[in-house]
């Protein structure tokens, strides 16, 4: 779950941020579930009607999906993009034409992070709002 928030000033506000808070028990309900597809499909496995070892598609999923429960690697991750995109290649930094939210020190653990609030247009609404501001959304 991802919520709006507005930081104290104790925090370095006011501050409008992004708190990202896993849900309890999520991790181990969804990895279980994997479990026991790992189970089922590990009985298929050498099963030549099957396209894929699906076992092994599973196996993949759950190491992912354990990487994707930890918001301190999602945190690194975040910052070890934006360091990328602000280096040019000559090593200098550069001003980035984009926005890009930054984890904020301090509030930062396994199962909460906070980040930089970007107001923006969900997805499902690009096309339309690109048409509202008349950019062609088929453009490069």
């Amino acid at each position: 779950q991802v919520h709006r928030a507005v930081l104290s000033p104790a925090y370095g506000g006011p501050r409008e941020v992004a708190v990202k808070i896993q849900r309890p028990s999520i991790e181990s309900k969804l990895l279980g579930d994997v479990a026991n597809l790992k189970a089922i499909a590990k009985t298929f496995r050498d099963n030549p009607q099957l396209a894929l070892d699906y076992y092994t598609v599973f196996a993949e999923l759950e190491q992912q999906l354990a990487e994707e429960f930890d918001f301190v690697a999602e945190a690194v991750a975040m910052d070890r993009i934006y360091q990328s995109l602000i280096t040019a290649p000559d090593g200098t930094v550069r001003d980035l034409p984009l926005v890009v939210p930054r984890p904020v020190a301090g509030l930062v653990s396994r199962r909460v992070l906070v980040m930089d609030y970007l107001r923006g247009v969900p997805l499902s609404r690009a096309r339309d709002e690109m048409l509202r501001r008349g950019v062609d959304p088929e453009s490069p």
